[in-house]
């Protein structure tokens, strides 16, 4: 049996994040790959230089063309970028009762850049937050669902809390961005029950395309059938390993390997 997943993101021209990162991580973990282009963006390993929206009604059709004909055993959401595609997705995974539904919290690049407008991060909390299964915020991320700042793992487990209480079922508040001596702490949040994962912390500049693989990776365990928990953990040792043996592909922030386990 081939367990399909839906990623619903950016296109990153240059490879490493977006649409394209988590299409290698579907195959990376034998998972039929399927995908919704939210938005056109322009960058390299430099940066974001421009992005461009796709319009709401083409993503709603892109969704609905797979989920009438295909059996989608789970799916993620990555840059979305406008308010209308917000509500798009939304209404998508109502009609077609998608379920298994991961989301990555993509509201920033490296370089600053918004790449969810403003104006639409308010009808993201109030939208998307309540109906997914599984999401993965990074420190700044959680600090703007929150409005709260987070300086050490007790703030990381509170705002996981708080997120918790706007409906995700697990919140994965990841703590790369936080700084501690050589590690790296991700708090789970899931029924209750705080789980943290610890990592000796990477230095390398190669980290583009990180959290959609980390949320890509947990969709396909997910699209598996493995439960919630283990699929995150499964995702974390993954996302690890793909950054330690990670790429340098242009002049400035390279790429995770997708493929590390398969070399």
């Amino acid at each position: 049996m081939v367990h399909k997943a839906l990623t619903i993101a950016g296109s990153d021209n240059s490879g490493g994040a977006g649409i394209q990162a988590d299409l290698k991580v579907f195959s990376a973990f034998g998972v039929y790959g399927m995908s919704a282009i939210s938005s056109i963006t322009v960058q390299n390993s430099m940066g974001v230089q421009n992005s461009y929206p796709v319009s709401p009604d083409i993503v709603y059709q892109q969704i609905q063309s797979v989920a009438e004909d295909i059996k989608i055993d789970a799916f993620k959401t990555g840059m979305l970028q406008t308010e209308e595609n917000v509500i798009a997705v939304y209404q998508a995974v109502k009609d077609f009762k998608l379920k298994n539904f991961v989301v990555d919290t993509v509201i920033r690049s490296k370089n600053g850049r918004f790449l969810l407008d403003k104006d639409a991060v308010e009808t993201f909390v109030k939208r998307i937050i309540p109906i997914c299964d599984v999401i993965t915020p990074n420190i700044d991320e959680a600090e703007e669902i929150t409005g709260k700042r987070i300086k050490n793992i007790d703030d990381m487990k509170k705002a996981a809390v708080e997120i918790s209480k706007i409906g995700a079922k697990a919140v994965v508040i990841k703590g790369g961005h936080l700084p501690q001596e050589n590690k790296v702490t991700d708090v789970i949040y899931y029924r209750g029950d705080f789980v943290l994962l610890e990592y000796p912390f990477v230095k390398t500049k190669n980290t583009h395309g990180t959290g959609c693989t980390f949320s890509a990776a947990i969709t396909a365990c997910l699209a598996k059938g493995i439960d919630t928990i283990k699929s995150i953990r499964i995702a974390r040792a993954y996302t690890q390993g793909a950054i330690e043996n990670s790429i340098t592909t242009g002049k400035g922030v390279g790429s995770l390997n997708h493929f590390w386990t398969v070399l």
